[in-house]
């Protein structure tokens, strides 16, 4: 499996910095649980509670990362 570049992840979350771009890039997330994550935290996306999936691994870290950068 090849590492995300930040170009791919800059097309999906816009303008990222340096550190989040390799925090990011250290989860081993692949395109579809960048995108996956993204959703989730623009509320385009259901989550446990609210009707749909549980959210782990790879997806669940991305989103803790972009939580933190709001």
């Amino acid at each position: 499996m090849s590492q995300i570049t930040r170009e791919n992840l800059q097309h999906i979350l816009g303008e990222l910095d340096n550190n989040t771009c390799a925090a990011i890039q250290a989860t081993g997330a692949s395109i579809k649980d960048v995108t996956e994550a993204k959703a989730i935290a623009d509320g385009k996306s259901d989550i446990v509670g609210q009707g749909e999936q549980a959210i782990s691994g790879p997806v669940k870290e991305v989103l803790t990362i972009l939580r933190q950068t709001k």
